[in-house]
């Protein structure tokens, strides 16, 4: 990536549905167009604790994109590790109190646990962002737009089909109104 190449990275729930909406959107097809939850799932180390896998069977019952999507990750499960990060000598022996879901929380203990290169969310707004980065103790945090903008800055995509997964994933994943976004997106091509 261009700050430090991500070769571990812990990722939570709704950062995996959100790349994971293109195979469930029909009218993209990740055949011949860019899949980025493969592109995650093949380019590091992807670890979730097992609220994540948990939170995402949930979402999988759900007849819509997303629980189209959670299942795709689910379906994905060979290609990520669940680990549990309260049964690690060095955290602590119950969820801590962040303020944020099990499913985060939990990321941020074992991101923080296993001193990886990323913490991969959908908080890039509001006061979980800045939440996050206060918790988190190495790892960076990896907005799942700056992910895929980064693809294309490393040119692992182009522009074109970066731009083509944010029209593809924003409708669906109230992305559409966000000026984070949006200027990820613009700063394609520079």
């Amino acid at each position: 990536m261009s700050e430090r190449r991500l070769r571990t990275i812990v990722a939570d729930t709704s950062a995996l549905v959100s790349l994971a909406v293109p195979r469930a959107d029909d009218t993209y097809d990740t055949a011949t167009e860019p899949d980025p939850l493969q592109y995650l799932l093949t380019s590091c180390d992807v670890l979730v604790p097992p609220e994540v896998v948990t939170e995402l069977q949930d979402l999988s019952q759900y007849q819509d994109v997303h629980g189209a999507a959670a299942t795709n990750v689910l379906t994905a499960r060979d290609f990520y590790a669940v680990e549990d990060p309260y049964e690690r000598t060095e955290t602590p022996d119950s969820r801590p109190t962040f303020g944020l879901d099990d499913g985060e929380t939990d990321g941020i203990v074992l991101a923080n646990a296993r001193d990886v290169d990323g913490f991969l969310t959908d908080e890039f707004g509001g006061t979980n962002f800045p939440l996050i980065h206060a918790v988190l103790q190495g790892p960076r945090i990896v907005p799942t737009p700056r992910l895929i903008s980064e693809y294309a800055w490393n040119d692992h995509l182009t522009d074109e089909a970066a731009r083509t997964l944010f029209s593809v994933i924003s409708p669906h994943r109230s992305w559409n109104t966000s000026p984070y976004v949006a200027q990820v997106r613009d700063r394609l091509g520079e």
